[in-house]
């Protein structure tokens, strides 16, 4: 640092043997002033460091203060001659008496700073509320108005115009400002043009922004956010106009570099003491303490880069008006922003009428403008600097940068969706599942399936491999061959002991706690286990009966099933692949064997039963109420808590996405977080988009991911069965009871042709997406997009306002015109009241989606009222959406935005049987107005398609044969002689 600080005094050395202080020689300054601004500003929103910004500020100011410090005390001490800044025990800061340690003349030096002063208190005060106030907007971020700080220079200079107003002596006619004539009218003038390129970049980075659909509720804090972000205005303005002014010496002479050192130092230390007592609360304490490598990465690496930023930004100031030097960081992170935008094709956008293009274009030549303007305002501390960017040819710069954004955009920037692209992403996906469906079923026999099976996965099939074929061919099932979830599901568990499998199932159903039900299968019955709570009995009395029809043909087992909807096992990526390879080896063990077994008829050791005795209700009191108090040390409980990066990062690679950014920004997307999975803006990889380990900007944009209602989770390998779970968990999928139990069907008494129903798109549900706790709920998918439908042309913008829904339970929402000018009517609510949600939230929701505290909501609709829409929208809620198999069956079309997978993820095909959505939902009303226009064919024909698939594939005969092989070959899984287990056809 130090030998960096001697080559910047060699640099700035005065051409007309002036001190360090006010050399003119700046083009080096400026130049890490702007190159700093544009790296953070290209790793803005991917940066960890920004979502924490007591962190971020603390560290920034103590490597700031630092360097001041080092530059005061050992670079000009070396260079220059003056009168240091005298304490006030009379001592000056170079000869004060040396104290007997380093930590005392450190103290000393911090005591005596001046801060009494009312520029020091001014600073410091400003340090401290810029933090307080950005971590307050980085929170409600989607509350925020973007490019409000490109109003910096306009700030600043209207803030000199009101301070330096001219006052004329009555005879000599002198301007007692110390300003050259003509200074206050082009000072006026420059701060006109700066109001009006504010108003450009701002309009510019309004137009250029993609937005997620997240929510600024009609309430207290959130709508005072853009007030919050003006207050950081004139806090960034007050702290250049001060420090520029200390810097040239107008409030006092001396060390200027040692008082802003210690101010900064001391900015830090009050805002470590704010940060320190956050941290009795177990949510903050999470956050503040257990920092991520990629945090911690961050932080480092951008509190280099801004504490670089502001070490030569504080130089120029010296020199350079402060309305510049605001000027050049602006400018500069407005000009990275826009490079940013070229690639998503938001910029053709913006530029495609003349409004913006004219905006645009003001965006950089006003950057000229104002930078010529300013060297004739007299607002520098030596007349006329040479600066090489006040140059008249700056404006050609500017207009060459311009023409070079432009050519990059038409040349670079992605086109808008046109129809033909969805045609040929609907055309290759049919090819796809053309080529699945076929080689799901080629085997005629018995014999031929054995031989598949053994082929496929490399090991002979299970024992009573043909009591299930039997039992799939009677109920015609279309797929005998492709079952390769199962063994993906069960691989990681071939990596562990039988015993450990059943010792860690015991485990699950001794803890009534965790909220697990179990099934007891011996001797061919099916019993249920105690201790399940009451509400989620059913779910085991409808598994009880789909394995009860073949329960003969299992061996005896326990099995464990989650009562909760979400997920639970979530197992580090390097500890799960560790389970996999030891499986493929178990498995390849298997394959060499040369006879093979039935199923053993007992394990060593049993499976334990003494927590199978019932309790009496009232003799076994305190014992039961001992057992459901009963916590386990494997399961940690999450609820109502983030946990993205606990629970998903933890199970990508090292080199993933997730574990190399953190994209914080809510209300904007990150498009190359979903280009891995898209095509001309639409899904085109429906498995690819539902992993989340190139997704880090979904860590805020799901109810399950931001505030889940229920989660107790381990990172430990439990044999845990779910009826859904996201892509990154280790969870075995089943078929649901939800389905199997008829909790919501579709009734074909009520069916309507496809030419009778309405061209609309339709939702009703409830907000049960997550527990809505602090605002958490402002970015859930539910939320989201009916905010999205109710608001339709202002996330589209070729919604048409001729139409409306005539529900009056409905907030009337416009109907958006498909590709060939066809109405498609939008009829989108949620229902009831709010649950999940603390109080202030529940009526947040409330007044947002009804209109006030006190309105009606809107009431539940029969199921069945959606067969008359051809458009049905389902979203993930808790976890899985129990509602999208009756919608396969309907002939309706169904869209499906999902993170959640289920048993039937391998044989329902996007593009074919429904329409997969980017839980981002950008590319709804696209492709809703495409299906609704002249995509209408294609639109018929996949609802068809999913109806016929529906009723072949998706049937409870078809969630029976899953549930049946899915035990066969748990049942070998849990036998000690698993590795002489097998089936051999004859």
């Amino acid at each position: 640092m130090a030998q960096m600080q001697k080559s910047m005094v060699a640099a700035f050395s005065a051409r007309h043997g002036a001190t360090v202080e006010a050399s003119s020689n700046v083009s080096f300054p400026a130049r890490v002033l702007a190159l700093s601004t544009a790296f953070v500003s290209s790793r803005y929103y991917k940066s960890a460091a920004f979502e924490r910004p007591f962190h971020f500020s603390i560290l920034t100011l103590l490597l700031t203060g630092t360097a001041l410090y080092l530059w005061s005390r050992f670079v000009l001490h070396q260079s220059t001659s003056y009168e240091p800044i005298r304490a006030a025990n009379g001592y000056a800061g170079k000869h004060a008496p040396e104290g007997p340690n380093r930590l005392r003349r450190t103290l000393r030096l911090l005591l005596s700073t001046p801060l009494s002063s009312s520029s020091s208190l001014i600073l410091v005060t400003c340090i401290v509320s810029r933090t307080i106030l950005f971590w307050r907007v980085i929170r409600t971020i989607h509350c925020s108005w973007d490019g409000l700080q490109s109003f910096l220079p306009f700030a600043i200079s209207a803030y000199d115009v009101l301070e330096t107003r001219p006052t004329l002596l009555p005879r000599s006619g002198h301007d007692t400002s110390g300003r050259p004539s003509g200074g206050s009218l082009g000072l006026s003038l420059y701060t006109l043009v700066a109001l009006a390129w504010g108003i450009a970049t701002t309009d510019t980075l309004f137009l250029t922004e993609r937005r997620t659909g997240t929510i600024c509720p009609p309430g207290i804090p959130e709508r005072l956010i853009p007030l919050a972000q003006l207050l950081m205005l004139l806090c960034d303005a007050l702290m250049l106009i001060h420090v520029g002014r200390l810097r040239r010496g107008q409030e006092g002479k001396g060390n200027s570099w040692h008082t802003l050192g210690c101010l900064i130092t001391s900015a830090a230390a009050v805002l470590a003491f704010l940060a320190f007592w956050s941290c009795f609360d177990r949510t903050n304490f999470r956050w503040n303490v257990f920092l991520t490598s990629v945090s911690v990465g961050d932080l480092v690496l951008d509190s280099v880069a801004v504490a670089l930023a502001l070490t030569a930004g504080i130089y120029l100031l010296g020199t350079v008006d402060a309305a510049t030097v605001a000027l050049m960081v602006t400018a500069s992170a407005v000009f990275v922003h826009l490079q940013l935008r070229i690639f998503d094709g938001t910029l053709i956008k913006a530029w495609s009428n003349l409004w913006g293009l004219g905006t645009g274009l003001f965006v950089f030549l006003g950057v000229g403008a104002l930078l010529q303007r300013a060297r004739h305002t007299g607002n520098f501390a030596s007349p006329g600097p040479d600066l090489p960017f006040y140059k008249n040819r700056f404006g050609a710069y500017s207009l060459l940068a311009f023409a070079l954004v432009i050519s990059q955009t038409l040349m670079l920037g992605p086109g808008r969706v046109h129809s033909d692209s969805i045609a040929k992403v609907i055309a290759k996906a049919r090819g796809e599942s053309d080529q699945w469906i076929s080689g799901a079923m080629q085997s005629k026999n018995l014999n031929e399936a054995a031989l598949e099976y053994t082929q496929r996965y490399g090991i002979p099939p299970p024992p009573n491999f043909d009591k299930w074929y039997e039992y799939a061919v009677s109920v015609n099932s279309p797929i005998i061959d492709d079952f390769a979830q199962i063994h993906t599901d069960l691989l990681p568990y071939w990596g562990i002991s039988p015993a450990l499998i059943r010792e860690r199932t015991v485990h699950l159903l001794e803890h009534p706690l965790l909220s697990f039900g179990g099934l007891i299968i011996e001797g061919g019955k099916v019993e249920i286990s105690p201790h399940i709570r009451g509400t989620h009995r059913w779910m085991m009395e409808v598994m009880q009966g789909m394995i009860e029809p073949f329960a003969q043909w299992l061996p005896d087992m326990q099995l464990a099933f989650n009562l909760d909807d979400e997920c639970r096992v979530s197992v580090p990526f390097e500890r799960l692949n560790a389970y996999r390879n030891t499986g493929l080896k178990a498995r390849a063990h298997v394959a060499s064997g040369v006879e093979f077994h039935g199923f053993s008829p007992s394990q060593t050791p049993p499976w334990p039963k003494e927590y199978l005795a019932p309790l009496d209700e009232e003799a076994d009191k305190p014992k039961k109420d001992e057992l459901w108090k009963k916590t386990s040390p494997w399961f940690q409980n999450w609820s109502k808590s983030p946990i993205f990066y606990e629970w998903i990062s933890s199970a990508c690679p090292p080199d993933a996405p997730v574990n190399s950014f953190h994209w914080w920004n809510r209300k904007a997307e990150c498009p190359s977080c979903s280009a891995p999975h898209m095509t001309d803006s639409v899904v085109s990889n429906w498995t690819l988009s539902g992993d989340l380990c190139h997704q880090p900007d979904l860590a805020y944009l799901h109810g399950f991911l931001s505030s889940p209602s229920a989660m107790s989770a381990t990172h430990t390998l439990f044999p845990v069965f779910s009826q859904s779970r996201m892509h990154n968990f280790a969870d075995i999928l089943y078929p649901n009871p939800w389905n199997f139990g008829d909790k919501v069907a579709y009734d074909d008494g009520k069916a309507i042709p496809w030419h009778q129903k309405m061209n609309s798109v339709y939702w009703r549900g409830a907000s049960s997406d997550g527990f809505a706790a602090h605002g958490a709920w402002q970015t859930f998918l539910r939320a989201r997009f009916v905010y999205m439908a109710e608001h339709l042309k202002s996330f589209f913008g070729t919604a048409s306002l001729m139409s409306f829904v005539s529900d009056k339970h409905v907030a009337q929402t416009p109907s958006i015109h498909a590709s060939d000018d066809t109405p498609v009517a939008v009829n989108v609510s949620f229902v009831g009241k709010f649950g999940r949600c603390d109080e202030r939230d529940c009526i947040a929701e409330h007044t947002t989606f009804y209109g006030s505290p006190t309105a009606e909501p809107s009431p539940s609709l029969d199921f069945q009222e959606h067969w008359r829409h051809r458009h049905l929208i389902d979203l993930d809620g808790a976890a899985f959406s129990g509602r999208f198999l009756p919608f396969l069956k309907s002939a309706s079309l169904p869209y499906r935005a999902a993170l959640f997978r289920t048993w039937w993820e391998e044989r329902v095909h996007p593009w074919r049987h429904f329409v997969p959505l980017d839980v981002r939902l950008s590319d709804i009303w696209t492709v809703v107005s495409y299906f609704g226009g002249k995509g209408g064919g294609d639109a018929e024909m996949i609802a068809k398609q999913g109806r016929e698939w529906a009723n072949k594939a998706l049937r409870k005969e078809d969630m029976r044969a899953y549930m049946f092989r899915l035990l066969l070959e748990w049942g070998r899984l849990v036998d000690d002689r698993r590795d002489e287990l097998g089936f051999v056809s004859t």
